[in-house]
């Protein structure tokens, strides 16, 4: 299944807020349609569905007490995230080699160039020069995933390498990542996020249309990041702070969530 839209929206509200509104809310199905937005139940419950089946959330139906709980599971957190874990990736031990790819393809083979493009976008690597790409995540079964898009594996080439002379790593990143445009994008999500709703539950439409926005904003801004460990992050870098500050927001999302569907909690 395609992570769709609103697939995705859902799991990253779930996975942002933990949603704790969804266990003293009087219609949590209704929280969950009007936050992300669907255009009709039957089109929301399909969704569920889907999500159910691939194993991305799971739930407890309890009839007899009348409580229904969505939870996002670790499989439904990696397809969110696409296997990145903001956190353990600051935070990973570099290994001090780079993992670099070099091809030679010719111009007029322009399906297997756009497919190796979107496969080291998707993976993440730098553009270190012209047919040259690195990355510092360890090798891993990539020349059989380069084998499956029918590219020649043989116009493919996978290195270890450390800098010599005068290079530095942080040459490196530099030359291969824009973080530039990275802390923009960030810096503009960090930005709207003092537009966080104050009212929640009374308003349906302006909490959907803010959180969607919201997640588009950060999803632009975390594609391009490489999530690099912190030895190797610019000492300009913003994506650590945007984090935080999402993760801050969400939590007081959630908490007016359950509050208003609860005033006794307040």
């Amino acid at each position: 299944m395609r992570l769709g839209p609103k697939a995705r929206h859902l799991l990253d509200l779930l996975f942002m807020t933990g949603i704790d509104v969804l266990e003293v809310a009087v219609n949590p199905k209704r929280v969950l349609f009007d936050t992300v937005g669907w255009s009709s139940d039957r089109n929301f419950n399909r969704h569920l569905k889907e999500l159910g089946d691939e194993g991305w959330v799971s739930w407890k139906d309890n009839h007899s007490e009348g409580s229904w709980v969505i939870a996002i599971t670790e499989s439904g957190k990696n397809a969110l995230l696409e296997n990145i874990d903001p956190e353990e990736s600051w935070s990973h031990q570099w290994d001090k080699k780079w993992r670099t790819l070099s091809f030679d393809l010719p111009q007029g083979a322009r399906r297997e160039r756009r497919q190796l493009d979107a496969w080291l976008r998707k993976r993440r690597f730098g553009h270190l020069q012209g047919s040259v790409w690195i990355s510092h995540r360890p090798y891993s079964d990539w020349a059989v995933e380069i084998e499956q898009l029918k590219i020649d594996p043989r116009a493919v080439l996978f290195q270890e390498s450390v800098p010599l002379g005068t290079n530095k790593n942080s040459d490196y990143v530099e030359s291969s990542w824009n973080f530039d445009q990275i802390n923009a994008l960030y810096e503009s999500y960090i930005s709207s996020l003092g537009s966080t709703p104050t009212k929640t539950l009374q308003n349906g439409a302006a909490v959907s249309n803010w959180f969607r926005e919201d997640s588009t904003l950060w999803k632009t801004a975390f594609d391009l990041d490489p999530f690099l460990p912190e030895e190797l992050l610019p000492s300009s870098y913003l994506g650590k702070t945007a984090w935080k500050a999402r993760r801050k927001a969400y939590k007081q999302l959630g908490r007016r969530f359950a509050t208003e569907a609860n005033p006794t909690l307040q």
